[in-house]
């Protein structure tokens, strides 16, 4: 198969579990670099690890050999049975083969934009984004233009970008991951007063 059928045959769902792979890396090698605290370095590092297992497995569970391969591939519902479980799958992969594309802000305005590319550049906009100012100023701002570019509702896209912002904050405040620094511009210096206030809560 040619490297073109290939990306061809690439699917958001490839593209994420790539990134996915990669953050996990970044997040397994920052803490050693960086010197973090050992008791810094657990919750990260082993939610990485398993990040990383789980990621590389759902890439490669097509040439994975026999039972490993037969459990990774499995679709597991608890509430209703194989059989229905296999119909629900196959209904739904019908309906989203035979439904019209995803209205997206792009087509909104007359421009088609292959979903997996736009996953690809706007995801590396983000890590270089945050890698440049932090990722607690940048990741908000990510998931807004995210959820607006898909068409989101907007009470729904500012939900997701406040609980991801403070997300980010709970690193930054409970695991001293430096989230909230980057390697260009440091806005730290303005979380002092909220830090101020939550010491005093």
């Amino acid at each position: 198969m040619s490297i073109k059928n290939k990306y061809e045959q690439a699917t958001p769902e490839h593209v994420m579990l790539v990134v996915l792979l990669v953050l996990s890396v970044v997040f397994l090698i920052e803490p050693i670099v960086s010197n973090y605290p050992d008791d810094a370095r657990v919750f990260p590092q082993m939610t990485a690890a398993v990040v990383f297992v789980g990621s590389l497995l759902l890439l490669v569970r097509n040439y994975l050999p026999g039972a490993l391969g037969t459990v990774v591939n499995e679709s597991i519902n608890i509430t209703t049975s194989d059989s229905s479980a296999q119909e629900q799958v196959a209904q739904r992969e019908a309906e989203q083969t035979g439904s019209a594309p995803k209205r997206t802000l792009g087509r909104e305005y007359g421009y088609e934009v292959n979903d997996t590319v736009f996953m690809v550049v706007s995801s590396t906009i983000y890590f270089f984004a945050g890698w440049a100012a932090g990722f607690l100023f940048v990741t908000p701002l990510f998931v807004l233009a995210y959820t607006t570019w898909f068409r989101i509702r907007t009470a729904v896209g500012v939900g997701l970008a406040v609980l991801s912002t403070v997300i980010v904050y709970l690193f930054i405040e409970f695991l001293l991951l430096p989230l909230d620094q980057g390697q260009i511009l440091d806005f730290s210096p303005f979380l002092e007063p909220i830090g101020l206030v939550v010491g005093v809560i």
